[in-house]
């Protein structure tokens, strides 16, 4: 099987080409750039597109930017695609199609995305889901935050804290998480399955943020106190900012939104998860 990732220096999409590959010495798998040319060969069987213009980046970026590369280019890739003879087309959506930073999505939950990156990705799963036939099958994959060793983004944030500060805010939070192991098994099992739809993988169990700051200590032989006065103060405040609310607010999917194969592909626990990340983080 011939495979083509985009994203050639991206996360997510290295984390997935070393996993295919793995599980598959025979896969072909092909990792490009999408800035310049849409290298697609005909020989190419499934195409996973995971290059975005993401949220980090709003106050850098009109909104015209992000239509012009989470929407038009996705567009123009997957025609490409499609007129080349790809049978498969993965798209890595984002949680952010549904505009909530608090809450439990499910099944019934309206897409009603707020910012730039969220309104363009739904803008391409919605031509994407247009183009599909018996002939282009297209699955779209709505992650939510997404971890592993090295990993940018939150995770990053929390780790350093979680290394150096004697102290942090007890709060009882609820966060659907998605490790990198979890979530290349998700799309290994997809490719093999060709199933169509739209899926939301996420680990088999809610993680909490002060939990997961603990257990990243405990990791690196670091004793930090969880202080309950700390957790008050901070959710007192917590509506005024939007960082906080990213960090310690409730925002889950469904369980069984994110139902898959028996659920299979959730392999690896949320203490092994920090584990794995921990010990395979580069040194500094």
């Amino acid at each position: 099987m011939n495979v083509t990732i985009t994203g050639e220096n991206g996360y997510i999409s290295n984390e997935i080409a070393l996993w295919l590959k793995s599980k598959d010495l025979e896969m072909n798998i092909k990792l490009i750039s999408v800035r310049s040319e849409l290298n697609i060969s005909n020989e190419t069987d499934v195409l996973i597109h995971t290059a975005a213009l993401v949220h980090n980046n709003e106050n850098h970026f009109q909104e015209s930017d992000y239509f012009n590369i989470n929407t038009d280019l996705t567009i123009r890739l997957a025609q490409k695609a499609k007129n080349k003879g790809v049978k498969h087309f993965i798209f890595f959506s984002t949680m952010a199609v549904y505009g909530l930073e608090q809450g439990q999505i499910n099944s019934e939950s309206p897409l009603q995305p707020k910012t730039f990156y969220g309104k363009s990705k739904l803008a391409a799963e919605q031509a994407l889901q247009a183009m599909q036939d018996e002939d282009f099958v297209v699955s779209i994959v709505r992650p939510p935050m997404i971890y592993g060793p090295n990993c940018p983004g939150n995770y990053s944030l929390l780790r350093k804290l979680a290394r150096k500060t004697p102290i942090f805010p007890n709060v009882y939070n609820q966060r659907s998480m998605l490790f990198i192991d979890n979530l290349c098994e998700f799309i290994n099992q997809l490719v093999i399955n060709k199933n169509s739809g739209v899926f939301h993988p996420q680990d088999g169990t809610y993680i909490c943020t002060s939990q997961m700051v603990l257990e990243i200590a405990k990791q690196n032989k670091h004793f930090i106190l969880l202080s309950k006065i700390g957790g008050v103060m901070l959710m007192r405040t917590s509506l005024k900012f939007s960082l906080i609310n990213k960090i310690f607010g409730s925002l889950t999917y469904s369980k069984d939104i994110s139902q898959y194969n028996d659920n299979t592909y959730q392999r690896i626990t949320f203490i092994d998860a920090i584990r794995i990340t921990e010990q395979g983080w580069r040194k500094c």
